[in-house]
């Protein structure tokens, strides 16, 4: 009974309590709603005064608070970023003046002059800074003006007349007149000068108009003309006073005064005298765009391992020259990589007059059906150039899209020969014909000897001087020399005999890494069929004066540069197939030098194309040479550095074309249109 009373008054109390809390809940409630009538009360207009919005958290609940900050957290985001959104769409990043920039040269400078830098690529990099000439390409290698504002050409297109502009001054201040340009041409056809674009002007003359204009006679039309006058042009007020056999002795060579957008600032030597870097500095005077760049420094190495090195451990920001083989190198820590498009072809010139042997097409269109081109391009290039099928490759006027490809048939290559009279034989075999054949060459010496008609050796001593074949090949041969012996004569699988002569050819080539790879795997597919090939490798000092000039060569692979226009009449025609001509196959087709004279005279774009592209029909079929690749040029340039818009290049001096516009430093600027 007690405990019943205990529950129910439990109960009681239970009940008192719940309804006491919802009696507190409905006064609070009806509190808050109070505060709500008498803040909104104290404010005549819609919106809260600062005041009621200071009150606004005291009046939420801790939900309505979470929901308050976030919403404003939002707003203001958004805020920031519709505002960051539009600053960084409008205002965005604008060259300005400031920077410097360090590069490394391979070489030195010897003659920082228009006139004479043809040779020496520093040079060349160099002269087109510091000097302007009457026009020049532009990033995208159009011919635009530069000295001159205008010109104009006569109807047989014999004459043309340059308006300069007014407002050039050379870097010492003095005014830059008709005089300069035609002081300049005049040195260039002075043989004394010897300056290697006399050829370019042989013949023409110069007229001063008036003190902004010079005028230009043609024995004939010359197509190419406009081209030509992208040389930069010498102050007379200094020169002038040089006498032209001295030119190369001049202290303005490696001191010089042009007129260009960069001025020459100092040179620095090291204890023995030779150049180690040379400074420029931006022509404030400059009649184009003044360059955004500050200063430029030009460091000089000798070769392109030691050029690596100083741009690995960053004493240069960039590289004039990356070779594909020392690309490995780097490591991953190169800077921006620029690969440029080059108006150039590597080839295999055939020289018939060289080896009797080549006269035969088989036995050439053999050695072009063994070639893995695609290899080539990978082991030497590092894939960094592109395979051609004739002399004019994509991208430029002439260029023949369905031109026969030479595949890779090495079986088809080898029945060529024996179809040829090409026999093969063992190296057995070829060794009897060795023995046979130093067996008679030593009895004619020692007949000779005994007549008294060798008498080379001083002491006459007829075993040292005309060993026997025994000698050579067997009995008495010191163990190492009869193992070098064996070994060259097992270096073929087989070799190839008509008769009693042996199919065999000297292959010749420039001492430059890529040449050489390519000319050592070429040399082992030519082995593959029997061919004995010998590998004849050139100084790069000596390439032109020994062997390109006097034609010495069975075949030679080298790299023709064909400019921005690519007439191929200076590499084709018969009558540049001797020095200084360039026709390396001296190649002599009647029907191919009508189609380049007439692609020549021609000024229709569509009649050019046609001629070249029926020029290329009879190449392909003749085959007086194997058309391997084009390679590109690689360049290095730290990444601070922007505004390099260049894509093709027509010499490598043009990566520099563009470099006013290249930039360091930025800031951000309005561009309403955007």
């Amino acid at each position: 009974m007690r405990n019943k009373i205990k529950g129910s008054i439990a109960r009681l109390r239970k009940n008192s309590d719940s309804s006491d809390s919802k009696d507190n809940k409905d006064d609070h409630e009806h509190q808050k709603n109070l505060d709500k009538k008498l803040v909104l009360g104290q404010h005549s207009g819609g919106l809260p005064s600062i005041s009621q919005l200071r009150q606004l958290p005291k009046l939420l609940d801790a939900r309505e608070r979470l929901i308050l900050w976030i919403s404003l957290g939002l707003l203001a985001f958004g805020l920031l970023f519709i505002g960051g959104r539009f600053y960084f769409t409008n205002f965005l990043p604008t060259p300005v003046s400031g920077g410097e920039y360090t590069e490394g040269l391979i070489g030195a400078p010897q003659f920082v002059n228009p006139l004479l830098s043809q040779t020496n690529d520093v040079d060349s990099d160099l002269s087109r800074l510091l000097f302007s000439g009457l026009l020049r390409y532009d990033k995208d290698l159009n011919l635009v003006p530069d000295l001159a504002t205008e010109y104009t050409i006569n109807e047989d297109q014999t004459v043309y007349e340059f308006k300069l502009r007014e407002d050039a001054t050379w870097h010492d201040g003095t005014p830059l007149t008709a005089d300069d340009v035609v002081f300049t041409i005049l040195s260039i056809q002075d043989p004394e000068f010897k300056s290697p674009l006399l050829v370019s002007l042989r013949g023409i003359e110069i007229e001063k108009v008036d003190v902004y204009t010079v005028r230009f006679i043609l024995p004939e039309s010359f197509r190419s003309f406009l081209e030509t006058m992208t040389f930069g042009i010498l102050p007379e007020h200094i020169w002038g006073t040089v006498p032209a056999i001295n030119a190369n002795l001049t202290e303005y060579n490696l001191k010089p005064i042009g007129s260009g957008p960069w001025i020459f600032e100092s040179l620095s030597k090291d204890r023995l005298g030779n150049i180690k870097a040379m400074k420029l500095a931006r022509n404030e005077d400059f009649y184009g765009q003044v360059p955004f760049i500050k200063e430029l420094t030009f460091k000089f190495y000798p070769d392109f391992i030691t050029g690596v090195a100083a741009l690995k451990n960053h004493s240069v920001e960039g590289l004039s020259f990356l070779p594909k083989e020392l690309k490995k190198d780097l490591n991953g820590s190169a800077p921006s990589v620029y690969s440029f498009h080059l108006p150039q072809h590597t080839t295999l010139f055939f020289n018939q007059s060289q080896n009797i042997n080549l006269k035969a097409d088989k036995v050439r269109q053999a050695l072009a059906q063994s070639i893995d081109r695609s290899l080539i391009l990978s082991e030497a290039l590092q894939l960094e150039g592109e395979l051609i099928d004739g002399p004019i490759p994509p991208g430029y006027l002439g260029y023949h899209p369905n031109l026969a490809t030479i595949e890779f048939t090495p079986e088809s290559a080898a029945d060529l020969l024996t179809s040829a009279g090409w026999d093969a034989i063992t190296p057995e075999e070829y060794r009897t014909i060795l023995e046979e054949k130093i067996q008679a060459e030593s009895e004619k010496n020692n007949e000779e000897n005994e007549n008294g008609e060798n008498e080379e050796s001083p002491d006459n001593d007829v075993l040292i001087n005309n060993p026997t074949p025994d000698e050579i090949l067997d009995l008495n041969t010191d163990p190492e020399e009869q193992n070098f012996i064996d070994e060259s004569i097992n270096q073929l699988p087989y070799y190839r005999q008509k008769g009693d002569e042996i199919l065999e050819i000297t292959l010749t080539t420039v001492n430059q890494p890529e040449n050489v790879t390519a000319a050592e795997l070429i040399q082992g597919f030519w082995q593959n069929i029997g061919v004995v090939t010998n590998l004849n490798i050139v100084d790069p000092t000596k390439i032109s004066r020994e062997v390109i000039k006097a034609r010495q060569y069975e075949i030679l692979l080298f790299g023709e540069i064909f400019g921005a226009d690519p007439d191929p009449y200076p590499f084709w025609h018969s009558s540049q197939a001797d020095d200084p001509g360039l026709n390396l196959a001296l190649f002599a087709d009647r029907r191919v030098d009508k189609l380049l004279e007439d692609a020549r005279e021609s000024a229709d774009p569509q009649v050019r194309e046609d001629k070249y592209r029926e020029f290329q029909e009879i190449l392909s079929e003749e085959m007086p040479a194997i058309f391997l690749y084009s390679p590109t040029y690689t360049y290095l340039v730290d990444d601070k550095v922007k505004g390099i818009a260049t894509d093709r290049l027509i010499v490598p001096a043009d990566r520099l074309n563009n470099l006013s516009n290249w930039y360091i430093k930025t800031s951000r600027k309005w561009h309403p249109e955007l």
